[in-house]
């Protein structure tokens, strides 16, 4: 989770032309040292209090981890059918580590819409250094393409349209897809 936080010194990060803007809410299921359930990383500490205004009054907010790491512990849940449901019913979301939906300040893009395909690149580099991170350690990861949004938003109680999620991933070990072809790189074919 390190890697995710912003940092104007190290690259991807220092590519950002403003604050953190976009907050991994966890669907935590299988990672040594961390019980399961919802997880939030606040990569801006300024966004703490309007994201705990924005989402149920009656989570945890409890700090764990490392001093340096501003990981929230939200809900202590088995939620794999919830990460489930909310990645249109795809396993992979059930299966991984954990699976997470990227929560970004939204208000950003409605006072500046020109903002908002910068939120999306800040995603953008959330999953490059997940995938990065994941290829590390010798597991896995992917973007989740489909996500129902209102699901996610109903689940962590947000009403309005300050806080949106974005974009999903999922982190874990890799499984075949026998349906999927793979051939090397540059292979000629006969």
């Amino acid at each position: 989770m390190e890697s995710l936080l912003a940092s104007r010194d190290t690259p991807p990060w220092n590519a950002l032309t403003s604050p953190a803007a976009v907050h991994p809410a966890l669907f935590v299921h299988r990672v040594d040292g961390l019980e399961p359930g919802l997880y939030l990383l606040v990569r801006n500490s300024a966004a703490l209090p309007d994201l705990k205004r924005a989402m149920r009054p009656e989570w945890l907010w409890q700090r764990t981890g490392p001093d340096h790491l501003p990981l929230y512990f939200l809900l202590p849940f088995d939620l794999r059918a919830v990460a489930k449901l909310i990645s249109c019913h795809q396993d992979i979301a059930a299966d991984s580590c954990f699976a997470l939906g990227m929560l970004a300040n939204f208000e950003i893009a409605m006072k500046q819409p020109w903002r908002y395909r910068h939120l999306f690149w800040e995603c953008g580099m959330l999953g490059q250094a997940l995938y990065l991170e994941a290829e590390a350690i010798e597991v896995r990861a992917t973007g989740i393409g489909c996500f129902f949004d209102d699901e996610m938003h109903a689940m962590l109680g947000i009403k309005d349209h300050a806080w949106q999620s974005l974009y999903h991933f999922t982190v874990g070990g890799a499984m075949v897809d026998q349906r999927l072809s793979t051939s090397a790189p540059y292979e000629i074919q006969p």
